[in-house]
């Protein structure tokens, strides 16, 4: 019987593609079928597409994109650390983003690596300097990808006819016809005997399934400080009973801390390449928020100045002048602080217009050595106990801790110039 060609369509879950697949002859290949025909009927989970991720817009959730948290090691841990994780390799699976057919992850591109961090940064917020743990994380699952695909799909004593003709459902025709030619190599069958011979030197695997050593160490780290109300404990350190039992850590790794955890991060030796990377982005992050308070700063001060002089102008103008004043709000919110106490329903003006309400609250202290944010008040100032917020992403005059928007400040108290501090009528 000749070979065909037929066309149908498949439903990835995410999308629907059409292939065109090429028949062969049945009683050319009905003993490799025959060998794979109790295994495809079982029922499975199937693969992983992240469907939902691929599909969120942060535009369509209010500009928010999904917060990842890391740990001190610079590993993902929290609530959206599987969908982070689970991702990824949906860009290591993906031959449009990440070709199966290069030889190894170094010859990866850069643009196309670039265009792997843009993904990943369009859906999720992660913290500055985690891109090369990013870059990393993919890589690993692209070999991992690259291997599974070899070891269920290539079959070296197949033709090569019938190697083209079974293309994997998951790969690019193209990639896959690359991918036969380089595994047929003598370089390739080299490398691949190499790596078998280190694979069955390996006497530790990973067991913790999809929990990751981090997410594993971030719960044992919470259990440690429950425990040591009780009795003091130590912590894990490079010459520990653990090592001493098990032999000392290959270069440039630290058993127990999980992927991408360098001794420098562990027991701050040396740092290499992509911890000083880390380094570097969490000072210029905290460099740009200083920079960024101490101009908020100038400008409150600036405001601040421009109040004092309008009020010393409005003392010895006319009286028709000040009630003029006082109909815009300037003057008026001045004169009316002094009928602020402790308790008063107040109206929070805008540093940048005062005309303009922020939010509404109680006057919780007008003492100037009360603190707020480990800060005293100083003269003039008082602290205010936000209850309803008005304009969310005003910027705090004295941000501290968590705390920079009004929004942030709902239920908590903030100190505030009391001459934009106005009594509130209820």
């Amino acid at each position: 019987m000749p070979p065909h060609t037929r066309t149908h369509v498949r439903n990835t879950g995410c999308r629907e593609q059409t292939e065109v697949e090429i028949d062969v002859p049945t009683n050319t290949i009905e003993n490799y079928v025959a060998g794979r025909s109790n295994e495809e009927q079982k029922r499975k989970r199937g693969p992983t597409y992240m469907c939902s991720v691929w599909g969120y817009h942060a535009t369509q959730h209010g500009g928010e994109r999904l917060v990842v948290n890391f740990n001190k090691y610079g590993q993902p841990i929290g609530q959206n650390k599987s969908l982070f994780v689970e991702f990824l390799g949906t860009i290591a699976r993906n031959g449009k983003h990440a070709p199966i057919d290069i030889k190894s992850w170094d010859k990866m591109s850069k643009s196309l690596k670039e265009n792997m961090l843009e993904l990943v940064q369009e859906k999720f917020e992660i913290p500055r300097g985690s891109d090369i743990w990013v870059l990393q994380s993919i890589g690993k699952k692209w070999r991992n990808w690259k291997a599974d695909v070899k070891s269920r799909y290539y079959d070296p004593n197949m033709s090569t006819e019938l190697r083209l003709c079974n293309v994997p459902k998951r790969i690019l025709k193209d990639q896959w016809k690359n991918l036969l030619s380089y595994w047929n190599s003598e370089e390739s069958k080299c490398i691949s005997e190499r790596n078998k011979k280190s694979r069955s030197k390996k006497s530790l695997m990973h067991i913790t399934g999809k929990r990751s050593f981090g997410q594993v160490r971030e719960d044992q780290e919470k259990m440690k400080e429950i425990r040591s109300q009780t009795s003091q404990t130590t912590d894990v350190g490079r010459d520990d009973i653990f090592s001493k039992v098990l032999g000392n850590d290959k270069v440039g790794r630290v058993r127990m801390y999980g992927f991408g955890v360098t001794p420098y991060v562990a027991w701050g030796e040396i740092p290499t390449r992509s911890s000083a990377y880390q380094l570097i982005e969490g000072y210029k992050e905290a460099f740009e928020k200083m920079k960024k308070q101490v101009q908020e700063q100038g400008e409150v001060i600036a405001k601040m100045k421009l109040n004092m002089q309008s009020t010393q102008q409005a003392s010895h103008s006319t009286p028709l002048r000040t009630a003029q004043y006082s109909q815009n709000g300037d003057v008026h919110s001045l004169n009316n602080s002094a009928l602020i106490q402790v308790g008063t329903k107040v109206a929070v003006k805008s540093v940048l217009d005062s005309t303009k309400t922020v939010a509404i609250g109680y006057v919780q202290s007008m003492d100037p050595a009360h603190r707020v944010g480990n800060y005293p008040l100083g003269p003039n100032w008082c602290s205010v106990h936000i209850n309803i917020p008005v304009n969310w992403e005003e910027h705090l005059i004295r941000p501290y801790s968590t705390l920079t928007t009004i929004g942030q400040a709902i239920g908590t108290y903030v100190a505030w110039p009391q001459a934009l501090v106005v009594r509130e009528e209820d």
